[in-house]
């Protein structure tokens, strides 16, 4: 029996592990788990952000799904915010792996969500992860779900996403499966091109 509900600050150690095992050798994951606890946080304490949990019988968190209503502000406004914490929390992955200095760092400090022009007021799902051990339960599903509806409360036109281009044939299929189209792609430094997808949600 899974369970769908609003994430709190006690869930964000569960989050960063399920992030940890859905994105193994990703970035992200590679700025370790203080860098990924102040980043839910951060979506957790904004009144534009969203994080809901799935949650098993047994009370463990086996998914989690992260967003905003405004992505053009919300990074800038996190590291604003949380400039000294997120600089603290990056020092120990960074001397560990000198290589994660520059561009990488730069474009995921300076985030911007890749807003779409024709629609300022779309929602961006930042995160989705699903645990390995709860695949093939439809959790990813019922988590766009459930992001789609909250965007609808925030009287959101649309949501989008981005994921990798190249590499990644589950992921591009399952946005496809769950409503999504192919709005065009964009390029993250420093060669990494990603997929947009939409889902129209208002008139």
């Amino acid at each position: 029996m899974i369970t769908i509900r609003t994430a709190n600050p006690e869930d964000v150690p569960a989050i960063v592990d399920v992030h940890i095992q859905a994105f193994p050798g990703f970035f992200l994951t590679l700025m370790g788990r203080p860098f990924l606890r102040l980043l839910y946080h951060g979506f957790m304490q904004s009144r534009q952000g969203m994080v809901h949990v799935a949650v098993n019988g047994q009370g463990h968190v086996v998914g989690f799904v992260a967003g905003t209503s405004q992505p053009q502000g919300f990074f800038t406004q996190l590291l604003v915010k949380q400039w000294f914490r997120f600089g603290l929390a990056a020092v120990w992955p960074l001397l560990r792996r000198p290589s994660l200095v520059g561009i990488k760092l730069w474009s995921a400090l300076f985030y911007r969500g890749e807003s779409l022009p024709d629609l300022p007021n779309a929602a961006l799902l930042s995160s989705l992860g699903v645990h390995p051990q709860a695949h093939r339960q439809g959790l990813g599903r019922q988590l766009v779900a459930a992001f789609v509806a909250w965007s609808v409360r925030q009287g959101c036109p649309a949501v989008y996403l981005t994921t990798d281009q190249s590499n990644n044939t589950k992921a591009n299929a399952f946005y496809l499966e769950c409503g999504f189209q192919l709005a065009g792609t964009c390029k993250r430094p420093p060669n990494r091109i990603l997929n947009r997808y939409l889902l129209r949600i208002q008139p």
